[in-house]
């Protein structure tokens, strides 16, 4: 916990800097892109470069993950807030895959049973208002067999780091200005939904400017 702790402040002059110089939106842009250079954009490619057919991406935030898709995905990407919406409307053209970014509520979806191949999570669940609700969405809108994909960071399964960031939760919330809360466990929450596991990476990372979070990446499916 001291590392992850040093790692924070050491960077939080850097994070400062950035949020006072740019409006929300464009500083998310701005943050996501200095940590894919300095290594997350592996990360990303990992999570969702194999994949094809009719994806469907929550929560798309700026579109940092658009360029990771492969050029045969076809797209379907929501976002509630506009500011950041807008970015990703920007990026949508650019990209490899085919690309519809739109504003969309990850809690009460508007597609049919069954529209995809797979659904994506890309450090969003830490701020949904209901994590269930989300998951449940994404269980509906799959078809049998399709894939889940997320990215996500967790709670610490360490007993004292895990503790801690229960308490100082509340305070978390009020600092990060996001509603993102660093205590979830959506590994535990996925299975609940009803998915099947099929791979999970745990992670660190200290070589970037982001917190240095626990990290899940996990792969699931729908029961076919």
């Amino acid at each position: 916990m001291i590392k992850e702790i040093a790692h924070f402040l050491r960077n939080t002059p850097e994070v400062m800097r950035l949020q006072k110089q740019h409006p929300r939106a464009e500083f998310v842009d701005l943050w996501s892109a200095k940590v894919d250079a300095q290594g997350y954009a592996e990360v990303r490619r990992e999570l969702v470069g194999d994949l094809s057919g009719r994806v469907l991406e929550i929560g798309c935030g700026t579109g940092a993950m658009f360029e990771y898709y492969g050029d045969g995905v076809e797209l379907d990407a929501i976002e509630p807030d506009q500011d950041f919406l807008t970015l990703a409307v920007a990026k949508a053209g650019k990209a490899a895959a085919r690309v519809r970014a739109t504003a969309g509520d990850g809690t009460s979806l508007t597609f049919p049973d069954g529209t995809f191949d797979a659904v994506v999570l890309g450090l969003v669940l830490c701020s949904v208002p209901s994590v269930e609700h989300v998951l449940a969405e994404a269980f509906r809108v799959l078809r049998g067999g399709g894939r889940l994909r997320a990215l996500e960071h967790v709670r610490s399964e360490g007993a004292i780091a895990g503790f801690l960031m229960d308490a100082a939760n509340p305070l978390w919330l009020r600092l990060n200005g996001q509603g993102c809360n660093w205590n979830r466990r959506p590994l535990s929450q996925i299975k609940a939904a009803g998915f099947w596991v099929d791979d999970v990476r745990a992670f660190q990372r200290f070589d970037t400017i982001a917190p240095a979070f626990p990290m899940q990446r996990i792969r699931a499916h729908k029961p076919g």
